[in-house]
Order: C-alpha cells, then sequence, then structure tokens
C-alpha cells in the first residue's frame, strides 16, 4: 500500500510525459498510448547526470529513496530501480522491436495497456527455428505489439504472467 499523496508509476509516468520538463520523455503516439524514454549508458560519451537521469532521480524522489541535499546521488541505482519498478508493471509493456539499446540516441519504447486488460488472456507467441536444430525464437505479441523475443532450447509454450 502506498503512502496518502504518492502517486503509484503508472499515473505518475503518465504526468511527467504531459508535462515535457524531460527532453525525450514524449509520447510517440499518444492515442495508442505509446511513449519513449531516453536510455543512454552512463558510461557513454557525452551523458550528463542532469540531463540523462532526471527522470530517474524525479522518480527516486518521488518514492523516498533519494533526498536532495540529504543522500548521496546514485543515478545508477535510481535507473536501476525505476527499470524494475517499470518492468513490475502488468499494464506497461516494452515494445523492444522499437526501442534503440545503443548509441546517443538510445531509448526504450513502451505501450501503456487499457488498465480493463484482462490478465488472464495470454499473449500470442510465434516460433520458429533460427537455423539451428537446438534451438528455437520465441516473439511474444500482445495487442499487436512485440512485447518479448527470447531464443530457446525449448519449443514448449511460454505465457507472460
Amino acid at each position: 500500500m502506498h503512502r496518502s499523496g504518492r502517486l503509484r508509476l503508472r499515473p505518475w509516468l503518465e504526468e511527467q510525459i504531459e508535462s515535457g520538463k524531460y527532453p525525450g520523455v514524449t509520447w510517440l503516439d499518444q492515442s495508442a498510448q505509446i511513449f519513449q524514454i531516453p536510455w543512454r549508458h552512463a558510461a557513454r560519451h557525452g551523458w550528463s547526470i542532469d540531463q540523462d537521469a532526471t527522470l530517474f532521480r524525479s522518480w527516486a524522489m518521488h518514492t523516498g529513496r533519494y533526498r536532495l541535499g540529504r543522500d548521496k546521488p546514485d543515478p545508477k541505482t535510481w535507473k536501476a530501480n525505476f527499470r524494475c519498478a517499470l518492468n513490475s508493471l502488468t499494464d506497461v509493456c516494452e515494445l523492444q522491436d522499437r526501442s534503440r539499446k545503443r548509441g546517443h540516441l538510445a531509448s526504450r519504447v513502451y505501450r501503456m495497456l487499457p488498465p480493463t486488460t484482462p490478465q488472464t488472456t495470454p499473449p500470442r507467441t510465434r516460433m520458429h527455428n533460427t537455423g539451428r536444430t537446438d534451438r528455437f525464437m520465441q516473439q511474444i505479441y500482445h495487442y499487436g505489439f512485440m512485447v518479448n523475443l527470447s531464443v530457446s532450447m525449448d519449443e514448449g509454450i511460454c505465457y507472460i504472467m
């Protein structure tokens, strides 16, 4: 249960996207609830705590994990905590085929699913041979968007819970 006055991640994130306070945190398709978050690697050239970690710092402050002026800045932990919180949401999924993993424009693209989405409906999966007889690639689609891609030794069926 959360403290009075503290928003949960999804409504908080919607407010941040709408605010325009964070460069690159924006709707790509608001009607489809698709948004992006810049996700530059801290070890890469040009990374700045004041430009690249502001959203993660704001979430840490909102949750009480970071107190400005009292705690030592820790952008690595802020980003990890934000990522874990975002990945734990059942009504937000990453569109991995639209995310950019490297470079100065690295970003992750997500889709907010309708809150009324029944969680018992398994996503559609596709399995096909990767060219090696002992490996299979699995693409998981939910509402027409690829949400996971994995390579497996097992051609069994997998569901997102």
